[in-house]
């Protein structure tokens, strides 16, 4: 008997590698020694109020860097390797990640759906999971994030399957879950309260990605 959930879309940052913080992007911009003027309450609200155009190119990440830490614009390009190399290396792939992928792809089609800078690509790479994925979705290439359209794009991709066979699997209340929820996907919830919590009902709640093949079970 083919599985109820054919599709599971996976979030990478606070999912198959656990970051259970909030406004991470602004904690790495400072160990990187930036420092803005802006008191921490107008940084994030600044934050939150870029994060389509920081996501969506490097271009609207530049312009961010620019507006909250008054660099020059042709700084911006040194800084996000950089950026982008500190990421990496703090970056910890959960120790039930490949097993929970290996077992999941057995029967389903296992996707990735990322808001990112571009950093997440190689994040699975490096740790040898991005081969288990047949269908890739990253906000930095696709030019959308997960708020302005990914899921959509997921749907489109996949004209003959229907919102219910997919599941969406992330720790983000509001990305990973209200949105997809919204068109009518299931969801599994890593709970991280520090990213917020539910406004909508998510289909299963779990700590982490270890619990998350029993979860899709009982979908």
């Amino acid at each position: 008997m083919a599985p109820a959930i054919k599709y599971c879309i996976f979030d990478v940052i606070g999912t198959i590698f656990p970051w259970k913080e909030s406004f991470r992007f602004i904690s790495l911009l400072e160990g990187l020694g930036l420092k803005s003027e802006l008191p921490e309450s107008e940084l994030r609200k600044l934050f939150s109020a870029e994060i389509e155009a920081i996501f969506s190119s490097q271009e609207g990440f530049q312009d961010f860097i620019v507006k909250a830490y008054g660099m020059e614009r042709r700084e911006t390009t040194d800084l996000i390797d950089r950026f982008d190399e500190l990421l990496l290396s703090q970056a910890e792939v959960h120790p039930r990640a490949e097993a929970t992928l290996r077992e999941l792809s057995e029967g389903r089609c296992l996707l990735v759906c990322s808001d990112t800078t571009g950093s997440t690509k190689i994040m699975l790479e490096r740790a040898g999971l991005r081969a288990y994925f047949q269908w890739e979705y990253y906000s930095n290439e696709m030019h959308m994030t997960k708020t302005g359209g990914l899921f959509n794009a997921i749907l489109d991709s996949h004209p003959s399957a229907r919102p219910e066979e997919f599941v969406s699997i992330g720790d983000s209340a509001r990305t990973d879950i209200a949105i997809p929820k919204g068109i009518g996907m299931k969801t599994i919830w890593i709970r991280n309260e520090a990213l917020g919590t539910c406004q909508v009902e998510p289909d299963v709640i779990v700590e982490d990605l270890g619990e998350v093949s029993r979860a899709v079970r009982t979908l």
